[in-house]
Protein backbone atom coordinates (compact mmCIF):
# COMPACT_ATOMS: atom_id res chain seq x y z
CA UNK A 1 0.00 0.00 0.00
CA UNK A 2 1.22 3.40 -0.90
CA UNK A 3 1.44 6.48 1.34
CA UNK A 4 -0.95 9.84 -0.03
CA UNK A 5 0.57 13.14 1.11
CA UNK A 6 -1.96 15.79 -0.32
CA UNK A 7 0.36 19.42 -1.14
CA UNK A 8 -2.33 21.26 -2.67
CA UNK A 9 -5.84 21.23 -3.55
CA UNK A 10 -7.84 24.02 -5.91
CA UNK A 11 -10.49 24.13 -2.98
CA UNK A 12 -12.21 22.43 -0.24
CA UNK A 13 -11.98 18.49 -1.12
CA UNK A 14 -14.87 16.06 0.75
CA UNK A 15 -13.41 13.03 1.47
CA UNK A 16 -14.80 11.23 -1.03
CA UNK A 17 -13.38 13.55 -4.04
CA UNK A 18 -10.04 13.08 -2.49
CA UNK A 19 -10.24 9.29 -2.47
CA UNK A 20 -11.68 9.28 -5.70
CA UNK A 21 -8.64 11.83 -7.19
CA UNK A 22 -5.50 10.07 -5.47
CA UNK A 23 -6.47 6.15 -4.80
CA UNK A 24 -9.29 5.01 -6.69
CA UNK A 25 -9.01 2.35 -9.38
CA UNK A 26 -10.88 4.22 -12.07
CA UNK A 27 -8.36 7.35 -12.58
CA UNK A 28 -7.65 7.54 -16.08
CA UNK A 29 -3.58 8.61 -16.99
CA UNK A 30 -3.15 11.98 -18.91
CA UNK A 31 -1.09 9.88 -21.23
CA UNK A 32 -3.93 7.56 -22.16
CA UNK A 33 -6.29 10.59 -23.26
CA UNK A 34 -6.68 11.10 -27.08
CA UNK A 35 -4.87 14.55 -27.74
CA UNK A 36 -8.20 17.54 -28.21
CA UNK A 37 -10.45 15.84 -25.51
CA UNK A 38 -12.18 18.99 -23.40
CA UNK A 39 -11.51 17.99 -19.77
CA UNK A 40 -13.90 20.74 -17.52
CA UNK A 41 -12.15 20.68 -14.78
CA UNK A 42 -13.85 21.27 -11.33
CA UNK A 43 -11.23 20.73 -9.10
CA UNK A 44 -7.59 19.34 -8.92
CA UNK A 45 -5.24 18.43 -6.26
CA UNK A 46 -1.45 17.69 -6.03
CA UNK A 47 -0.37 15.35 -3.96
CA UNK A 48 2.88 12.84 -3.09
CA UNK A 49 2.31 8.67 -3.90
CA UNK A 50 5.17 7.07 -1.41
CA UNK A 51 5.61 3.57 -2.44
CA UNK A 52 6.35 0.70 -0.30
CA UNK A 53 9.59 0.57 -2.41
CA UNK A 54 10.42 4.11 -1.32
CA UNK A 55 9.96 5.71 -4.66
CA UNK A 56 7.78 8.64 -4.75
CA UNK A 57 6.07 10.23 -7.28
CA UNK A 58 4.47 13.81 -7.49
CA UNK A 59 0.97 13.92 -9.30
CA UNK A 60 -1.74 15.93 -10.29
CA UNK A 61 -5.24 14.31 -10.45
CA UNK A 62 -8.01 16.14 -12.59
CA UNK A 63 -11.86 15.74 -11.09
CA UNK A 64 -14.15 16.69 -13.68
CA UNK A 65 -17.76 18.44 -13.40
CA UNK A 66 -19.40 14.70 -14.54
CA UNK A 67 -17.05 12.53 -11.96
CA UNK A 68 -14.65 11.53 -14.14
CA UNK A 69 -10.51 11.66 -12.77
CA UNK A 70 -7.48 12.26 -14.93
CA UNK A 71 -4.03 11.99 -13.38
CA UNK A 72 -0.58 13.21 -14.47
CA UNK A 73 3.12 13.05 -13.41
CA UNK A 74 3.87 15.95 -16.11
CA UNK A 75 5.38 18.68 -14.94
CA UNK A 76 4.86 20.72 -18.08
CA UNK A 77 1.02 19.59 -17.99
CA UNK A 78 1.01 20.73 -14.78
CA UNK A 79 2.24 24.00 -14.84
CA UNK A 80 -0.24 25.15 -18.08
CA UNK A 81 -2.87 23.42 -15.67
CA UNK A 82 -1.95 25.80 -12.76
CA UNK A 83 -1.70 29.29 -15.15
CA UNK A 84 -4.38 28.55 -16.28
CA UNK A 85 -6.80 28.23 -12.61
CA UNK A 86 -4.53 31.15 -11.53
CA UNK A 87 -6.11 33.36 -14.65
CA UNK A 88 -9.59 31.94 -14.46
CA UNK A 89 -9.91 33.29 -10.76
CA UNK A 90 -12.60 30.78 -9.82
CA UNK A 91 -14.61 30.82 -12.92
CA UNK A 92 -15.56 27.85 -14.63
CA UNK A 93 -13.32 26.20 -17.08
CA UNK A 94 -12.14 23.72 -19.29
CA UNK A 95 -8.94 22.29 -20.78
CA UNK A 96 -7.92 20.77 -24.04
CA UNK A 97 -5.12 18.07 -23.90
CA UNK A 98 -2.07 18.33 -25.91
CA UNK A 99 0.91 16.51 -26.33
CA UNK A 100 4.21 16.20 -28.48
CA UNK A 101 7.57 15.30 -28.94
CA UNK A 102 10.33 17.18 -27.36
CA UNK A 103 13.34 18.03 -29.50
CA UNK A 104 15.11 15.51 -27.33
CA UNK A 105 12.68 13.01 -28.91
CA UNK A 106 10.90 12.25 -25.13
CA UNK A 107 7.22 12.57 -25.31
CA UNK A 108 5.32 15.02 -23.63
CA UNK A 109 1.49 15.85 -22.15
CA UNK A 110 0.91 19.14 -21.95
CA UNK A 111 -3.00 21.59 -21.60
CA UNK A 112 -4.21 24.74 -23.04
CA UNK A 113 -7.58 26.52 -22.23
CA UNK A 114 -10.45 25.69 -24.51
CA UNK A 115 -11.60 29.34 -25.19
CA UNK A 116 -14.55 27.86 -26.08
CA UNK A 117 -15.70 27.38 -22.62
CA UNK A 118 -14.93 30.44 -20.89
CA UNK A 119 -18.53 32.84 -21.03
Amino acid sequence: MSKITITNTSRELTEVEQYLMTMDAGITSMKDVPDGTTISVDAYINYIDAKKDGTEADLLSILTVDGKVYSTQSETFKSSLMSIHELMHGKPYSVVKRSGTTKAGRPFVDCGLDVNSVK
